[in-house]
């Protein structure tokens, strides 16, 4: 019996040379000895319900597409009962979840990834008890600062164009009051921005070393930032940040399964860079090896 693939594809994602390199990936899959149907996504959602609808008929669900595409494309593989194998082409603009996991940036070897790569387990993130993530689900005022942060100011500053955009100055911090819960803690004060994240980078952001970051640990990495009370305190904040250093005295780092953030007001949250809705009480919960994605085999890291 043939093997079957499902490859669910955004043709809006990324950029032009990247939608027109599609038919050099395809050609690479459609060589393979997998019975290949590709299914493009007419609207937002659309991966989601395709992939819950049709998913179980295959071996294996390749997300074509940016970051956005391939958290449509697991929420509809976590309602399944027995989820196929996830492969993921990296064709949108950030791909930070495709840098974590270690997946070939060009389009051609990662198409050779989903037909011959080796299926590891990974966590995924539940948000809330209705959605899913990948790699980070994030409230404050960083959250958009990678989408308004100028690209001369990135292209001279790199990082801390991000930070600097993120956090312009005191008057334009809006603090949220919240008590964070894990297992056998709790910890209250004023935070500007929380991320819960299962990812070597958040959005440009935040850079974790790749000792501390294990994606199938059953453990997320939780960064709280505190609200800055002076300009001193904002400056601190500031190089902490851009040193990668999160043992400072403003940030809240810790690593737990099982996370309840609550606060005063209504924070927005992002699910993997997605709108993910504003409430007092947010949960979010590790589903422990949840999913099993293609990565390259050894041979392709030398």
């Amino acid at each position: 019996m043939s093997r079957r693939m499902l490859v669910v594809r955004n043709p809006k994602a990324g950029s032009f040379k990247s939608q027109n390199t599609f038919l050099e990936a395809a050609g690479v899959i459609f060589k393979s000895d997998y019975n290949v149907y590709v299914y493009s996504t007419q609207c937002p959602g659309d991966a989601t319900r395709i992939v819950a609808e049709e998913g179980e008929k295959y071996d294996r669900v390749v997300a074509f597409g940016g970051d956005g595409t391939l958290h449509e494309v697991i929420n509809g593989l976590m309602r399944l009962k027995s989820p196929p194998v996830l492969g993921y082409i990296p064709a949108g603009m950030t791909n930070d979840f495709a840098v974590g996991v270690g997946l070939p940036r060009n389009i051609i070897r990662a198409a050779e990834t989903v037909v011959d790569g080796h299926a590891d387990p990974i966590d995924i993130g539940c948000f809330n008890n209705e959605k899913y993530f990948s790699y980070v689900a994030s409230f404050g005022s960083f959250s958009k600062a990678s989408y308004s942060a100028p690209q001369d100011a990135k292209n001279l500053l790199g990082y801390a164009a991000y930070i600097l955009e993120g956090l312009k100055s005191l008057s334009e911090i809006k603090p949220y009051h919240a008590v964070v819960r894990v297992e056998n803690a709790e910890y209250e004060d004023d935070f500007i921005f929380g991320a819960v994240s299962n990812a070597l980078s958040v959005g440009g952001l935040l850079k974790l070393n790749s000792n501390e970051v294990d994606l199938q640990d059953g453990l997320f990495e939780v960064i709280m930032i505190k609200e800055p009370k002076s300009l001193s305190q904002l400056q601190k904040l500031l190089y902490d940040l851009a040193v990668h250093r999160y043992d400072s005295e403003q940030i809240l780092y810790l690593q737990s399964s099982d996370i309840t953030v609550e606060c005063d007001a209504l924070p927005a949250w992002t699910v993997d860079g997605e709108l993910g809705g504003a409430q007092k009480i947010t949960h979010l919960v590790n589903c422990s090896r949840a999913l099993n994605i293609l990565r390259p085999t050894e041979a392709d890291h030398a």
